[in-house]
């Protein structure tokens, strides 16, 4: 080193050349560089650094850049705390020294702990004052190791003197020894006291005398192979002497044996509470997904449970230690983890290892957040265990990401939203309010606000709601929820402006704590609402009133599908009677024309009558199915221009009579009645069953008025049989009744019903009645009130233009028999009327030959048969009366045809004129009215 000192270029150090050199740093370089000492020199003001060779292997990799250098640079990491605590006690006059101190040395060819006392003396130069710090190092190694040695070998000497003290002691607690006969010898005092024995209980008595019950025992039992093996026994029991626990060891001796003994009653019961607890420490720590775990960290052996296993992604039955389990931490988390582990196994510490970190499945692959707890355990200065337990943390980890981005999202959405928030404190009224809440208060950013302040903003008319929805939200026995809408007055704009605002109050035992809230300038939405709140009020008004109209048309619709269905049903029934009238006019056909022919060939004046009442019977039951066809709206009607009023006073006598005096009649008829177009023989019978029902409903003594009108509807009325709007005759029938019950009015138009008991009516007047009216092309209109009365209105077409009508031959013609009679074909399907028409014919004189279908008609005719007439039935099979009668047309244009009908269909019969129809049922007059009108 002598001549590194030499060869260093000092002229770039603050120390300058050699021969500047003060007399006092050369002759401490020579002395050091003589030394067979570790000297190290600090020099100056700048701390300059120079080493003597024995010193260099203190100095490692920082030689040789470290000589001639300030010592600052050299030892910046530790130099302060150097400098404070040596280099200036030493620089201000003061010997320091530094015992057993450990140094790392390379030397042995690598580095080596050594001990060494330094000792730092201050070097004065010419004037006396201090100029630098020499320090001298002895080495200590074997000193200290030594000394180490001997601290281990005593704290291992005082251990065992420690462990035997406390085995004295605990054979002092109780202890006893027996003679090679098993005699007792001796028996300490704790002994005697967990028996309840004294000396002279025991001693020179066998065991067995003592405590006969211990035969058999395992105590005896281990007594007993101590004796025989020489072996020493150790076991514990349940005395069955005292029913305790002890725990007993037995030395055999050469005098016997020494039985030491101690009582561990409670350590049992506490062990199986141990037992109990770890069981429920176990179900708990699973229950929250806690997996323990322990190990050594001198060996790296762990001890882990399946659950912990799964975190690091590894079968159950892996065999773990430490290098596996690190080596799955997460690399960007295993600097952290190292340094916090490395921290906790500082002796200075307390021991404790917390972290949370990831760790990568070595399997799966998968990466999972674990949190993990966890305490070292030491020896002297050395960890030597530790145990913890590790949680799985991922979903919380998760879930705490997607809460900090959902915070970014909800701190996104109030700025968009341009919500404000505010806080207070009810305790100290103290407001806290961003700037958005302040600018709705007509507030600068920034500006100081108060309780005050907030309440001097709030509309006075407002202002007490506000309040009371505050006194609310802080009654602790609400939900403390706070949500309103109100008006405030900016404070220096003077702006008015609606908030809307909710907040939660916070309590701590039923005192409110905290409040925080966030409020919405609304001003824009309040007057769209005060528009729309307007415009709701107008169009409520319009659906007030379109309701109303849609009311009274939903009402105008339930009629008209009540109306509809009742016509429904009366069609169909219609349909039922009219052929109903029609099988019973074939009937009645046959009846009559066969009681006529007889009634002429009787001479006995009883048959005569007999027959007489046949042909009355018929031709009442002729009347029955013509008022059936007339309900069903079948009949044949003959419209002609009726004066009305002339009608009723013609019936007058009629209708009288059907009063029978007990009812009065009067008669209120229009002077300019409109001519009515309808069959005059129907209208008569109208008239007839009208009188007749309003007289049965009527006692003695009451009114019947008649009365016609003209009348014209503008609007449809009410009902199936109401009539169309139009220019109408009316006939109005009232009577001075009892009127219609309610229950008994929607059914007095159905046909066969009737209020009248057994055997007085039909069932049929007011549907005849009613068919009549609207196949004539009117309808009838009922008024009724119970206790007042009935009115029955039929309103009948008037006769705009009156016709030119053929007049009828009279009725009392009679028909000549005696002329030379053609030849009829009569076609029917029923049989027994073909064979009466046949018979009728030919007993008058005619040439009749018959046919049961159209076809076979069709076929005579084509084979040449010589006719004036045919007569044929109307409904038939295959061919209808009127299907015969085109293709008769057809071929032989000029031969008439009448068609018999029981039905009154007017549209299928329409191109045919009344005297080319005959209707059933007829008698043999009508059959030859009809001959005789189709053949002139």
């Amino acid at each position: 080193m002598g001549a590194r000192v030499r060869a260093f270029d000092w002229e770039k150090t603050p120390l300058g050349p050699i021969s500047s050199w003060p007399q006092s740093l050369k002759t401490t370089i020579d002395l050091m560089m003589a030394s067979q000492l570790a000297m190290n020199l600090i020099w100056g003001p700048e701390r300059i650094l120079i080493y003597n060779e024995i010193h260099r292997a203190f100095m490692g990799t920082k030689h040789p850049r470290a000589f001639g250098r300030p010592g600052r640079e050299v030892w910046g990491e530790v130099w302060e705390a150097a400098e404070a605590a040596i280099h200036r006690r030493v620089f201000a006059g003061e010997t320091v020294t530094l015992e057993d101190h450990p140094w790392t040395l390379l030397r042995n060819g690598g580095p080596e702990e050594a001990f060494f006392t330094s000792y730092f003396t201050p070097i004065h130069d010419e004037t006396g004052a201090v100029v630098a710090n020499l320090a001298t190092a002895f080495e200590t190694t074997n000193a200290v190791k030594e000394k180490a040695e001997r601290d281990r070998a005593e704290r291992a000497l005082r251990k065992n003197e420690a462990r035997l003290r406390e085995v004295l002691e605990g054979i002092g607690e109780a202890f006893y020894a027996l003679d090679q006969n098993q005699r007792f010898l001796y028996a300490s005092r704790k002994a005697l006291e967990i028996w309840d024995k004294k000396p002279d209980d025991l001693i020179g008595l066998p065991f067995l005398s003592a405590f006969p019950n211990a035969v058999g025992t395992p105590d005896y039992e281990a007594h007993r192979r101590a004796f025989e093996t020489g072996t020493a026994q150790h076991f514990e029991s349940l005395s069955p002497l005292i029913g305790h626990w002890f725990e007993v060891d037995i030395y055999p001796t050469s005098t016997g044996v020494s039985v030491a003994f101690r009582d561990i009653h409670r350590r049992k019961h506490a062990e199986a509470l141990l037992r109990a607890s770890e069981a429920r420490l176990k179900a708990a720590a699973e229950l929250v997904g806690l997996s323990p775990y322990s190990g050594d960290p001198r060996t790296g052996a762990l001890d882990w449970d399946a659950r912990l296993k799964a975190m690091w992604g590894l079968p159950a039955d892996t065999i773990v230690d430490a290098p596996m389990a690190v080596a799955a931490i997460h690399p960007d988390d295993q600097a952290r983890v190292a340094a916090a582990w490395e921290a906790s196994l500082d002796p200075a510490s307390d021991g404790v290892f917390v972290a949370e970190y990831r760790v990568l499945g070595i399997e799966d692959g998968i990466e999972r957040w674990v949190s993990t707890h966890a305490q070292n355990f030491f020896e002297g200065r050395q960890p030597v265990g530790f145990i913890g337990a590790i949680r799985e943390i991922t979903e919380e980890k998760h879930a705490g990401s997607r809460l900090r981005e959902s915070e970014a999202r909800l701190k996104a959405a109030v700025d968009l939203a341009r919500l404000g928030c505010y806080a207070w404190n009810p305790q100290s009224n103290k407001l806290q309010w961003d700037d958005t809440v302040r600018g709705m208060w007509g507030l600068p950013a920034g500006a100081v606000v108060d309780y005050e302040v907030w309440r001097s903003c709030v509309h006075p008319d407002d202002l007490a709601r506000v309040e009371a929805a505050i006194q609310r939200c802080a009654d602790p026995r609400s939900d403390g929820v706070y949500n309103i809408e109100y008006r405030v007055i900016g404070k220096t704009d003077g702006v008015e402006r609606w908030i809307a605002t909710r907040g939660q109050t916070s309590f701590d035992n039923d005192v409110p704590a905290s409040f925080f809230g966030v409020a919405l300038e609304i001003t824009d939405r309040k007057r769209i609402e005060e528009r729309l709140e307007r415009r709701v009020e107008e169009r409520t008004r319009e659906l007030e009133e379109a309701n109303k109209q849609l009311g009274a048309q939903m009402e105008q619709r339930e009629i008209a599908e009540a109306e509809s269905q009742q016509l429904q049903r009366i069609d169909a029934i219609g349909q039922i009677t009219s052929g109903v009238a029609h099988d019973f006019n074939n009937l009645l056909s046959v009846v009559l024309t066969n009681a006529r022919m007889l009634s002429r060939n009787l001479r006995d004046p009883g048959d005569q009558e007999g027959c007489e009442l046949v042909l009355g019977a018929a031709q009442r039951g002729a009347n029955l199915t013509s008022q059936l066809l007339a309900f069903s709206r079948q009949q044949r009607l003959e419209p002609k221009v009726v004066d009305l009023n002339s009608t009723i006073v013609k019936m007058s006598g009629l209708l009288n009579a059907s009063l029978r005096g007990a009812i009065q009649l009067r008669t209120n008829l229009a002077a300019d009645l409109c001519p009515a177009l309808v069959d005059l023989t129907q209208i008569q019978s109208v008239i007839l069953n009208l009188v007749i029902n309003a007289r049965d409903a009527m006692r003695p003594g009451g009114t019947l008025t008649l009365e016609t009108f003209n009348a014209i509807t503008d609007k449809e009325l009410s009902g199936p049989e109401a009539p169309a709007p139009g220019k109408y005759v009316g006939l109005a029938v009232r009577d001075t009744g009892m009127g219609i019950p309610d229950d008994v009015l929607p059914h007095v138009f159905e046909p066969f019903f009737t209020t009248k008991g057994p055997g007085k009516g039909s069932g049929l007047g007011l549907a005849q009645v009613i068919g009549f009216a609207k196949q004539s092309g009117g309808g009838i209109a009922l008024k009724t009130h119970v206790g007042e009365g009935t009115s029955v209105t039929v309103f009948l077409p008037c006769a705009e233009v009156v016709p030119r009508v053929r007049k009828r031959e009279s009725d009392a013609e009679q028909i000549s028999t005696v002329e030379l009679k053609p030849c009829i074909l009569v076609v029917d399907d029923d049989q027994a009327v073909l064979r009466s028409t046949v018979r009728v014919l030919e007993a008058v004189g005619y040439a009749a030959v018959a046919a049961a279908s159209g076809q076979e008609a069709l076929e005579l005719i084509a084979n040449g048969l010589k006719m004036e007439l045919v007569l044929a039935d109307f409904a038939m099979p295959e061919m209808t009366g009127v299907e015969l009668a085109k293709a008769i047309r057809a071929t032989h244009p000029d031969l008439p045809v009448i068609i018999v009908t029981g039905y009154g269909d007017r549209e299928t019969l329409e191109e045919f004129r009344e005297a080319q129809i005959l209707r059933k049922p007829y008698d043999e007059d009508g059959l030859m009215k009809a001959i005789l009108t189709a053949l002139t």
